[in-house]
């Protein structure tokens, strides 16, 4: 909290009990609704009201260690007046440790009412980070939460110090208290709780956070790293390193000229001549060949490739016909992806369904991958999401990581409080 903004919360605050003060001097013998100060003390104290009004905290600070040097028994409430009053110079006064532990003790005083308790203990909190005493930050943060604080800066403030002393998994769940009260967790919330995780060496749990990220903030970097595992392996299986390519491709993080070309490659290499041409097509468009050799080499294959798609878009009724009399539902999925490459995304999703029904698949995770892939493009949001879930729950780790995403990406989508970025 900034100084200005808290001397005037503290002058607000502590107005009434100023007042009772000077009051007491002339009502000292008078039935009180309230707890008066000590009538010995009112003197005092009405000279240390009138130097704070006038901004001479020194004199103020003077007056008020004269009060408490009275002698003479001190009631409580005595003692809150006087603390509040001096907490409020030394503050003043930019004399932060002496005023932090008045104004922490005036907080926890039963003369003190809920919200006047809350304003103070989050000026005690700001103060003890600004002299990075994290350790009492964290504990009156605590008791702020204790008292009922939901105030983002308490929390974000606790996580904060809790960084600053190594503790970053606690830090990290501190701030899981403020993404569960919202909607959409807010992007800076995420990333710090990620950032957090990787620090605790927590892998996991950093895993789960940065694929929070990519529902809400799809951006190439959170991307990237929700990939990561995936894009670090040596992956020998050809129709998986396709798929993972297909997803880098869709969100936007395909932009090696060498992913690229290994892209155009697998999918000619494994029957989709229109996806190969659709990638060469997307990377000249994108100017990601930059060596004249790679130039001419990927614009032959892209020729050849448009060659092979032209025929094999003409023979795709054909192709269907023969799928439908074979013995597996392997040639109805890859003549479902071929239409969906063409841009027939419910032509797809209809013959992939119906190889997918049929059986004896060669490679069913990836046919449930497609049929995802294909219900996504036909703007069934909510299919490609089941069709996706199934393939998260594979007994292969890997093709289960990348349903997962696949799923995250679906769901982000469809969400309109996703933000496209």
């Amino acid at each position: 909290m900034k100084r200005t903004k808290f001397v005037a919360v503290l002058v607000s605050a502590l107005g009434a009990a100023a007042l009772v003060a000077g009051g007491a001097v002339h009502a000292a013998d008078k039935e009180s609704k309230g707890p008066t100060i000590t009538a010995d003390l009112a003197k005092n104290l009405k000279a240390a009201q009138d130097a704070l009004k006038a901004q001479k905290y020194d004199e103020a600070i003077s007056k008020l260690k004269d009060a408490q040097a009275q002698k003479g028994k001190k009631t409580e409430y005595d003692n809150y007046i006087i603390n509040s009053m001096l907490a409020m110079s030394y503050y003043s006064e930019k004399d932060y440790q002496n005023a932090a532990p008045l104004l922490r003790e005036t907080a926890m005083s039963q003369y003190s009412n809920p919200e006047q308790s809350k304003q103070w203990l989050t000026a005690v909190m700001g103060i003890f980070y600004q002299e990075k005493n994290y350790p009492d930050c964290i504990t009156v943060g605590q008791e702020l939460v204790k008292r009922g604080s939901t105030q983002s800066d308490v929390y974000t403030t606790i996580a904060l110090s809790q960084t600053a002393l190594g503790k970053n998994k606690e830090a990290a769940q501190t701030v899981q208290q403020i993404i569960d009260k919202q909607q959409k967790p807010e992007e800076k919330l995420l990333a710090f709780q990620w950032n957090a995780y990787l620090k605790a060496n927590d892998p996991a749990d950093a895993s789960k956070v940065v694929e929070q990220l990519v529902k809400y903030y799809p951006k190439p970097d959170y991307w990237l790293n929700a990939l990561s595992p995936l894009l670090r392996l040596n992956i020998q299986d050809a129709h998986l390193q396709l798929d993972v390519f297909r997803l880098m491709n869709e969100v936007g993080v395909l932009t090696r000229p060498g992913d690229y070309s290994e892209m155009a490659g697998l999918a000619l290499d494994q029957g989709y001549p229109g996806e190969t041409v659709a990638v060469l097509q997307k990377a000249f468009a994108n100017n990601v060949f930059t060596d004249p050799r790679d130039v001419g080499r990927y614009q032959h294959l892209l020729t050849g490739a448009q060659q092979r798609a032209d025929a094999d878009q003409k023979s795709l009724p054909q192709q269907e016909q023969q799928a439908q009399s074979a013995a597996s539902g392997d040639a109805l999925v890859s003549v479902g992806a071929a239409y969906l490459n063409y841009g027939q995304a419910d032509k797809a999703v209809d013959l992939i369904n119906q190889g997918i029904t049929k059986g004896n698949l060669k490679y069913a995770d990836q046919a449930n991958l497609l049929l995802g892939i294909a219900e996504l493009h036909a703007h069934k949001n909510a299919d490609a999401r089941k069709a996706f879930d199934k393939v998260a729950g594979s007994s292969n780790e890997n093709y289960a990581r990348l349903g997962k995403l696949w799923a995250l990406h679906a769901e982000g989508a469809a969400n309109p409080r996703t933000a496209q970025n």
